[in-house]
Order: C-alpha cells, then structure tokens, then sequence
C-alpha cells in the first residue's frame, strides 16, 4: 500500500527517532496495533501482509493481570 503524506512524515521521524530499521519496525507494528490517528498514514488497500498481520492481530487474546486473577481482552 502507498504511504500517504502524513504517513512519509510519520515514518521520516521515526526512522529519525529511532534509526532506519527500527523506526519502519515501528511504524508498520502502529499501524497493525491500531495506534490513533494511525489508519490515515497508508493508502488504501486492503490486501498484502499488512492487512493480514492487522487481522491476526485482532484476533489475538492478550492475558490481563488483574487483582482477581487473569482476564482475556
């Protein structure tokens, strides 16, 4: 998927932040965890292994400590 504007800004301060590698690591886990304001920084789409590693993703139970015991969100 193309990036759009504001995802070649986001990216470009990423890979400043943290180095070229680390920073598309960075980038691309935002977009598959859904970060806000993240769906606007790639083109439209909707195929290819960004989406499927969004919906695998999605579908993940993560354990969640709480005082009770443990909880699946």
């Amino acid at each position: 998927m193309p990036r759009t504007k504001s995802g070649k800004k986001v990216l470009a301060a990423m890979q400043k932040e943290y180095g070229a590698e680390k920073g598309k690591e960075v980038y691309y886990a935002s977009i598959v965890k859904g970060k806000k304001g993240s769906s606007k920084w790639e083109g439209k789409g909707g195929t290819g292994k960004l989406a499927k590693a969004k919906k695998t993703y999605a579908k993940k139970k993560r354990k969640i400590q709480t005082s009770d015991g443990y909880m699946y969100a």
